[in-house]
């Protein structure tokens, strides 16, 4: 029997969250995730994973508030500040003991192990205090939970074992309890969240009603497209539902911030000669609000527009006319304060990722007997991604993603922490 109370930890590349389950057993579970980014202008389902240390190593903030945090710091103080981001890379490949050290920002190194588990105890802390603000007068506490812990695929048994040891560090367990957290691999999350969904849970283009084909033999193709990578398993359905795993592959660096770096290149090519630089150094508040606004188009079917603040403007002026950095670009606009790009040009910035996608899944697809694709990740919230996907495979294959497809690892992750 499994428990009823889980609190399942997703630690993304780029992107890292968590869900919990507080309902009795007898109940239908019910996975609750928090929602991050108000401060930013945003509500998403993840905040960001990065991490900021002050000159002592001491923990000072995690998500979109130690970005925020970060960037606001002028030069000489942010240099005495540690700042990781997209440090989950480091566990990829690496011969990993307890002295195994990463480097930060400015090239500052501190112990991987330490930077592991204090991400893991402020998603930790901060469960726990949401958990107990929605349930007066009950005061959990980390042992009152199953902890579901989710990993790639592709991780060897090492990188597993680093990720338990920084979850004790963490006191999300304690030595002797160690039963109390569970790993789970991130396709496995996915596929059991969405074994559960009615059919009217997918985002469907090219069929009716249809849900998760779980038939005995059946093997399908799962696409977990996030921030930093795009890792691709291979699953068989075995008697009772049980799964193996076919084969595993991992796709790094096309995720959905490829998408984000071209926008960004973009930009610095319309605004040569150091605009873009310049603007950069001095107003990097300005320039996050940018990405963020980016980010948050989910759906190209229009062109984008920036509002060019004063700031840069003013930069712009001590070098030439505005529009004549408009004259050479393809691509982009100006219009009365508005900078804009055209749905055309912000295509051209999923080229790479898409492109990169569709080749792995056709090479897969020869080899192995595939009924379908499941697609999961917060790239795949994308629709450009889900168009893709379905013009080049749908007419053999049939193509599915989750409502949100961003959640179905956390929900999955809890699913399987209630009943392993």
């Amino acid at each position: 029997m499994g428990d009823s109370y889980v609190i399942a930890l997703d630690f993304g590349t780029a992107y890292s969250g968590y869900a919990f389950n507080i309902t009795t057993s007898e109940e239908e579970s019910d996975p609750r995730l928090k929602r991050w980014g108000a401060d930013q202008g945003l509500d998403t389902p993840k905040t960001l994973t990065c991490i900021l240390f002050d000159q002592n190593e001491e923990f000072l903030k995690f998500g979109y508030e130690a970005k925020t945090t970060y960037i606001k710091m002028r030069g000489e103080e942010a240099k005495k500040h540690y700042f990781f981001e997209g440090f989950k890379m480091a566990l990829y490949d690496k011969d990993l003991n307890k002295n195994l050290k990463i480097k930060e920002a400015n090239d500052k190194e501190m112990t991987a192990l330490k930077v592991f588990s204090e991400s893991l105890r402020f998603l930790k802390d901060d469960a726990l205090k949401t958990i107990n603000s929605k349930v007066p007068g009950q005061n959990f506490i980390a042992s009152d939970f199953t902890w579901v812990l989710t990993v790639p695929a592709i991780w060897d048994e090492s990188a597993k074992q680093f990720m338990r040891e920084a979850a004790t560090q963490a006191g999300i367990v304690t030595e002797g309890d160690e039963k109390k957290l569970v790993i789970v691999l991130e396709p496995e999350a996915a596929s059991v969240w969405c074994k559960k969904l009615p059919s009217d849970g997918f985002i469907t283009q090219n069929h009716n009603s249809v849900s998760l084909d779980q038939t005995k033999g059946t093997q399908y193709i799962i696409v977990d497209c996030g921030g930093g990578t795009i890792d691709i398993t291979v699953h068989k359905v075995l008697e009772g539902g049980a799964l193996e795993e076919l084969h595993k592959a991992s796709r790094n660096n096309i995720g959905g911030q490829t998408v984000e770096r071209k926008f960004k290149e973009f930009l610095k090519e319309i605004f040569c000669d150091g605009v873009w630089d310049e603007y950069e150094e001095n107003y990097p508040s300005e320039v996050q609000n940018i990405m963020y606004d980016f980010i948050s188009v989910k759906q190209v079917d229009e062109d984008f527009e920036i509002q060019c603040t004063d700031n840069l403007g003013q930069i712009i002026e001590k070098k030439k006319d505005l529009e004549t950095y408009f004259e050479s670009v393809q691509g982009a606009s100006w219009d009365e304060g508005t900078i804009i790009i055209s749905k055309e040009k912000l295509r051209s910035f999923y080229d790479e990722s898409l492109q990169g996608i569709t080749k792995s899944l056709k090479e897969i697809k020869e080899n192995w007997n595939i009924g379908y694709i499941l697609i999961v990740g917060g790239f795949a919230e994308y629709q450009m991604l889900r168009q893709h996907v379905n013009e080049h495979l749908s007419k053999e294959l049939k193509i599915l993603c989750p409502v949100r497809p961003q959640e179905a690892i956390l929900k999955g992750a809890v699913e399987f922490g209630k009943n392993p």
